[in-house]
């Protein structure tokens, strides 16, 4: 099931409609409404307000829709000899250049809407211009919010998709649609259920910020009966200046059938709807739908028609359809902004990643192979004779070669690689197959010679012996004063169970004011040889107080030392 969100952002307020089934039959999923009076970033307070509606109401939508204040726009009609659409978007834009002088025609969007066509040879057209620098800002606003709008238009068309909807369009009458905004007033005219003209009058329910009376604590204080008397005197003109404009827009209409009703929606302002305006009735807005176990109808949902008629657009249930996007976004659809620049993207860079890998096949070839069929060599090439160059003796030249008497079958390989006559190894694999071979002869030379034995030589009992003394003396302080009495090692052949290793002996005596200071030092000279990698095991042995109190002695100190567990470096 598709949903769909409408976004209405005007002067000083924001709302928001969900609607989640198909262009015949949807439903109302959430309304969202925000006041943005006296915020000091109006476009900050749009993005707060946006992510307030996404957490309250969880929304996912798969279409967004957003429509602007019709104040910030200007309407013209025009009229141009054809109807081919195609033609009329080439060349729109600059029929209608002289007539927007307060905007650079560069910096404006411009839209369009065929009213009628004459026999398909003229073409009259309600020409819609918008200055892109306030779309794109709330466009970003809404995208920080984390809803992208794929749609951008006015809330006149918002506005005319919110009543076909809604059933107030009838064929055999004309209708008046009224949106009263923040501070700008949306009139469409409407007759047989097409549009007529559009247009904004320069007047809202909101035309002054209300202004609070502050005390001496900085905090606002009760409205004075005077300041809401004249809030109450300005709605009061604003309803009467909209009624005029309203008196006009009738008397002047061209309609082909009489105007039955003018239907009011947005602001709730008195005095707009008391009477009829020329024998015309002013109508309220009907309720657009029930929120979800809330409340129907009402002034509340009637401030939310436009957001409505922008979330029917995203289901494809509006007669009328602008695209305010059209310039900077030719594509509304997910593939062509996002897939396919990814996937352009990804063919730029298989298409980079197979040039530098043909690059690189070249140079390795030319590394191991070179041209042979030109003259020219491979950088292996040259290295492989220069080394049998180095290697090699030779008679002719008179020059003896690192190899005095090389092995033949060794020099015959060499000559025949730098020949080029191996046809299974590369070059490269020519010049390693060299360096094994000469490694083996060289082992081979060093055991006729006797350097290289499969004989395991002893572990050494002066290394062993070594290492224990270098623990003794590199406790400084902390062994107090000690006396070595005797020193021994041992070698001790390992078996399968135990690792060859040296068994270091010693006694020892540890001087101090006590026999338990002496313990502490004896103590600390076996946690820190057990504390060794090379240490194996030293058991705990006996101690035996001096008669004069002065120290004790330990016999038999046994230590298992592992020469194959040192670290390169020790001693």
């Amino acid at each position: 099931m598709a949903s769909s969100c409408g976004i209405h952002v005007d002067s000083r307020s924001v709302q928001v409609v969900a609607l989640e089934g198909g262009p015949r039959k949807y439903r109302v999923t959430a309304r969202f409404s925000r006041d943005l009076s006296g915020a000091d970033d109006p476009l900050t307070a749009v993005t707060e307000a946006l992510r307030q509606a996404l957490s309250e109401h969880r929304l996912r939508p798969e279409s967004v829709s957003l429509a602007l204040d019709s104040g910030q726009a200007a309407f013209r009609n025009v009229t141009l000899p054809f109807d081919d659409r195609a033609k009329i978007e080439e060349v729109i834009k600059y029929e209608v250049e002289s007539d927007f002088p307060q905007w650079n025609i560069e910096d404006v969007i411009v839209e369009f809407l065929v009213l009628s066509t004459q026999g398909g040879t003229e073409s009259n057209l309600l020409v819609l211009g918008v200055p892109k620098a306030r779309l794109e800002t709330q466009l970003q606003a809404c995208e920080k919010a984390g809803l992208d709008a794929q749609e951008a238009e006015l809330d006149g068309t918002a506005l005319f998709n919110a009543a076909h909807a809604s059933g107030l369009l009838a064929t055999d009458s004309a209708q008046l649609l009224v949106h009263v905004g923040d501070t700008s007033t949306t009139v469409v005219l409407v007759d047989g259920g097409k549009l007529v003209s559009m247009r904004a009058i320069r007047a809202g329910a909101l035309p002054h910020l209300p202004v609070a009376a502050e005390g001496e604590s900085g905090e606002a204080t009760e409205k004075a009966p005077e300041a809401e008397a004249g809030t109450s005197e300005r709605s009061a003109d604003t309803a009467r200046r909209i009624r005029r404009e309203l008196a006009r827009t009738i008397s002047g209409a061209e309609t082909a059938q009489p105007i039955a009703a003018v239907h009011v929606c947005g602001h709730e302002l008195p005095g707009l709807e008391q009477e009829p305006l020329l024998g015309v009735p002013v109508l309220l807005w009907p309720a657009i739908s029930a929120d979800p176990g809330g409340e129907s109808g009402g002034a509340d949902a009637r401030r939310h028609v436009i957001a409505f008629g922008a979330a029917l657009r995203g289901l494809g249930a509006v007669p009328l359809q602008t695209n305010l996007r059209r310039e900077n976004l030719k594509y509304a659809g997910r593939f062509e902004r996002i897939e396919l620049p990814l996937a352009v993207f990804s063919l730029l860079l298989c298409t980079l990643l197979a040039v530098m890998w043909i690059i690189t096949e070249k140079q390795i070839d030319w590394r191991d192979e070179g041209n042979l069929a030109k003259g020219l060599k491979g950088d292996m090439q040259l290295w492989l004779r220069q080394s049998n160059v180095f290697l090699l003796p030779d008679p002719e030249q008179g020059m003896l070669g690192r190899l005095k008497e090389p092995p033949p079958e060794l020099a015959k390989y060499m000559k025949d690689a730098e020949a080029g006559k191996d046809e299974v190894r590369t070059k490269y694999q020519e010049i390693e197959w060299i360096r094994r071979q000469l490694v083996i002869e060289v082992e081979k030379l060093k055991r006729e010679l006797g350097q290289v034995s499969d004989i395991k030589q002893p572990q050494s009992a002066l290394r062993a012996a070594t290492l224990v003394m270098s623990v003794i003396d590199g406790l400084g302080p902390d062994l107090g004063r000690f006396a070595v009495r005797s020193l021994g090692a041992n070698y001790q052949q390992g078996n399968q169970r135990q690792p060859d290793s040296v068994e270091v002996q010693l006694d020892m005596d540890f001087f101090a004011e006590d026999d338990l200071e002496a313990s502490k030092h004896y103590n600390a000279l076996r946690r820190q040889i057990l504390a060794q990698p090379w240490c194996v095991e030293m058991p705990d042995r006996p101690t035996k107080p001096f008669e004069a109190g002065k120290g004790l002695g330990v016999d038999g100190i046994s230590i298992q030392v592992n020469l194959e567990k040192v670290a390169e470096g020790d001693a």
